[in-house]
């Protein structure tokens, strides 16, 4: 038997335990219900598999034979796998297809439940270590306590249940959630994130690593002669660290808030989606008696939208749908054109014509000839235009919301510049921080309208010097801002 009591502890946890005997006693009858009870073979199969379920855990033993139903789709592959209804790359691509998948409300709940249990042992690591460094009756606390504040940390970082593909979708959608709402950081005390659970994970982050530091930094001062005193990871932790750690409770409540918020947009978008799809129609079949053996049988039939035809789905056009499947075929380049083209909502000859599914064939033939992931080349519209055919796709809606900014400065500066060169023609003489004052603006707003005034007059003097023409502007001689200088060419005689 092991010496250490913590090795003593993990192999008294390892044994079976009465609900282990009783699940094991509940398979064996499942499935060897003619073995006999007072066997020697009964009980050697109702100890492995008690001893089995002790080690994995009940939850998983459960799962595998039939305890419990599965809870989602990567628990029902995992059955049908282990059953032989599936093959081990049918396998694969549900788990890949649970990986990829769109965020949802199931998804979102893993995720926020993950993160309140290492928060909670976040909350249980600051207690410990509060309690170790004032305790006045056990100056050395710390030797038989310090080892809980290890445990919490793992605890604080131990390995989420979920795909990292899951987590990166579920921060991508809080961050945007959190921009649309208030368009700025979260923030907690002196700590700030996109999100208040990646604000969660910065400051648990921050809590290990002091940790870690902490306790280098006690062991050399127990052994480097060095140092003054020695000490310990928990008093130089409450006094280094802890002041500025925000408080679980403030990181809880934001948590809370971000959840909240989330579910709802989701079930918004759901309504949504659902408000969108068009009604199941329904036929009515008005006939007292129906004889089947009769050679004439007359059915009248009313459909849901009325009398008329019936409504045809609506179709994306082309050069949505091109963006649309392109974006598809990154996340999913295994899709068949049908499959593509029934998330996209066109036509498979569309999908079949579009330069990105052209690119994803192409690319798919040289992942599968170099033996990697097609993910690892790129789809980019430089592949599709070699692949063939022209990429018609969308402006990116950030270089879209930039031209609109730019027109829209371009406008304003316009208008600007038009209320100084009134306000300059009723007072000539006026100095720029006058005309700034009476227009309202900088006097460098007016010093640039002049620069550009003056720019604009060089170069029409040149173009009249070089065609011999008349110089652009008014009657003033003053040139037209917003306008290039146009080129007057002489007249023949």
């Amino acid at each position: 038997m092991p010496d250490d009591p913590s090795e003593r502890k993990q192999e008294r946890a390892r044994e079976p335990s009465a609900d282990d005997f009783r699940a094991a006693e509940e398979v064996l009858a499942r499935l060897m219900s003619s073995l006999d009870r007072d066997a020697d073979e009964y009980h050697d199969k109702r100890q492995a598999l008690a001893q089995f379920r002790a080690e994995v855990g009940g939850d998983r033993f459960d799962l595998r034979y039939g305890l419990r139903p599965p809870r989602g789709a990567v628990e029902r592959a995992e059955i049908d796998f282990s059953q032989g209804r599936i093959t081990q790359d049918q396998f694969r691509e549900a788990l890949k297809a649970d990986a990829e998948r769109p965020i949802d409300a199931a998804m979102l709940d893993a995720f926020c439940d993950a993160y309140a249990e290492r928060l909670l042992a976040y909350s249980r690591m600051l207690q410990t270590v509060i309690a170790i460094a004032t305790d006045q009756r056990e100056p050395d606390a710390w030797r038989r306590r310090e080892p809980e504040v290890d445990r919490h940390v793992e605890a604080m970082k131990a390995k989420l249940p979920l795909w990292n593909e899951q987590v990166a979708t579920v921060f991508a959608f809080l961050t945007e959630l959190q921009a649309e709402r208030k368009g700025e950081p979260v923030r907690c005390g002196d700590h700030s994130a996109e999100s208040a659970h990646m604000l969660a994970i910065l400051v648990m982050d921050h809590a290990a690593e002091g940790w870690r530091g902490c306790k280098e930094t006690a062991a050399r001062s127990r052994t480097d002669p060095r140092y003054l005193y020695a000490t310990s990871a928990s008093h130089l932790f409450y006094k280094a660290h802890l002041p500025g750690l925000p408080m679980p409770n403030d990181l809880m409540s934001l948590m809370v808030l971000e959840r909240a918020a989330a579910l709802k947009v989701l079930r918004e978008r759901q309504r949504s989606a659902e408000a969108v799809l068009p009604a199941p129609a329904s036929i009515k079949i008005h006939a007292e008696t129906i004889n089947v053996t009769t050679p004439n049988v007359t059915v009248t039939a009313d459909r849901a939208h009325g009398g008329g035809a019936a409504k045809k789905k609506a179709r994306a056009k082309r050069e949505v749908a091109e963006s649309l499947i392109l974006e598809r075929l990154k996340r999913r380049p295994h899709d068949t054109a049908e499959e593509v083209a029934q998330a996209v909502g066109c036509s498979v000859g569309l999908v079949a014509e579009s330069p990105a599914w052209q690119a994803n064939q192409k690319r798919l033939k040289i992942a599968a000839k170099e033996g990697r992931d097609p993910k690892a080349v790129n789809l980019d519209p430089t592949v599709m235009n070699v692949a063939g055919g022209k990429w018609s796709g969308q402006m990116h809606e950030a270089h879209r919301e930039k031209e609109i900014r730019d027109d829209e400065i371009d406008r304003r500066e316009r208008e600007l510049f038009q209320r100084i060169g009134d306000y300059q023609k009723e007072h000539p003489k006026a100095a720029p921080q006058e005309v700034a004052r009476a227009v309202e603006c900088t006097a460098g707003d007016v010093e640039r309208r002049q620069a550009m005034l003056n720019q604009l007059a060089a170069e029409q003097a040149e173009s009249q010097k070089e065609d011999g023409g008349k110089p652009c502007g008014d009657s003033a001689g003053t040139p037209a801002i917003g306008r290039q200088p146009q080129k007057w060419v002489r007249k023949q005689p």
